[in-house]
């Protein structure tokens, strides 16, 4: 009688799967995606999943943060700390990565290459995954409809305006308070409401839904101290 297959086993034997197939779709000229979501699991495993995308000739790395809802668990998310040792890692990746490479629920990468960028006096290009995505956020580019229809600002944020059997996907975008409330960027509690970096970041408000009960609060996983609201030197990014 064979031995039941352990859960480490399966998992391997899944992993090799997954590469077969992605070499697979290498050969046939198909254009494939590598999806990661960064816990402290694998957070100093990086370097090696991007190796394995360079090797497989993916064409985008899409690289996610928690926001601990649903299934998630708290202590799977990174520190403020922590999110910038990966931001560092993935900036030095993208500068010489053969891929692009998309963040998820990382609203502060952006300002993190933003910065980084300025000090190395070199343009952010457009063309990139991460500034075309550079003025998307839960509810301001993004709509996420549920399988009974309720219509969220995003997967992450479980706040409905409305349900797309009664009302008009259109009109609640456009004009449902919570979502012209999440695109005004002035609207947002603490630090996230003056910072310089307000517009090109914002801080996820999924995330800080998720560990205040506030939409509106500051990223609590944001390390940036913005200059002071009444410094008057601030200049918007």
């Amino acid at each position: 009688m064979p031995k039941r297959m352990t859960a480490s086993v399966a998992r391997r034997e899944t992993f090799d799967q997954e590469v077969e197939a992605l070499e697979d779709a290498r050969r046939i000229g198909l254009e494939t995606e590598i999806r990661t979501t960064v816990t402290r699991r694998n957070m100093h495993r990086l370097d090696q999943i991007a190796s394995l995308a360079a090797r497989l000739g993916t064409r985008m790395w899409s690289v996610s943060f928690l926001a601990v809802t649903g299934r998630a668990q708290a202590g799977d998310d990174l520190t403020a700390e922590e999110y910038e040792q990966v931001f560092e890692k993935l900036y030095n990746i993208s500068r010489l990565a053969p891929f692009e490479v998309k963040t998820t629920e990382a609203m502060h990468f952006r300002r993190y290459m933003a910065r980084r960028l300025r000090e190395r006096a070199e343009p952010a290009d457009p063309s990139r995954a991460v500034w075309r995505t550079a003025d998307v956020s839960d509810g301001r580019g993004f709509v996420f409809v549920s399988h009974t229809g309720e219509i969220y600002p995003s997967g992450f944020l479980p706040i409905s305006a409305g349900n797309v059997r009664f009302d008009s996907l259109v009109h609640v975008y456009r004009n449902s308070p919570l979502f012209v409330e999440l695109r005004d960027s002035g609207a947002r509690h603490g630090k996230c409401g003056f910072c310089e970096y307000r517009r090109l970041c914002g801080g996820s408000r999924a995330r800080a839904y998720a560990l205040t009960g506030d939409y509106l609060a500051q990223d609590p996983r944001c390390a940036y101290q913005p200059c002071a609201k009444t410094a008057g030197v601030c200049q918007e990014a």
